[in-house]
């Protein structure tokens, strides 16, 4: 397991490669994973990562996957 500072810090990076991504859904799956593998969650931030990884699920449409993962990163400060 890493922390949660790794896990956001890594998120973050992975953001920014965004659109360089061959697959932006896999692209936002490894995020989601990213964040999922860390230690350190408090109740709230948890419950946007199963948020975020309900919505990934549901597929939705390439242009939201990018505003929308950070959307979720920026509630972790």
């Amino acid at each position: 397991m890493i922390s949660r500072g790794e896990a956001v810090t890594n998120a973050r990076r992975m953001l920014r490669g965004f659109a360089g991504a061959p697959d932006a859904r896999r692209h936002a799956q490894k995020l989601f994973s990213e964040l999922t593998h860390a230690d350190g969650w408090s109740a709230a931030e948890q419950a946007a990562i199963t948020e975020l990884g309900l919505w990934l699920q549901a597929r939705p449409n390439l242009a939201e996957l990018k505003p929308h993962c950070e959307r979720v990163l920026a509630r972790f400060g």
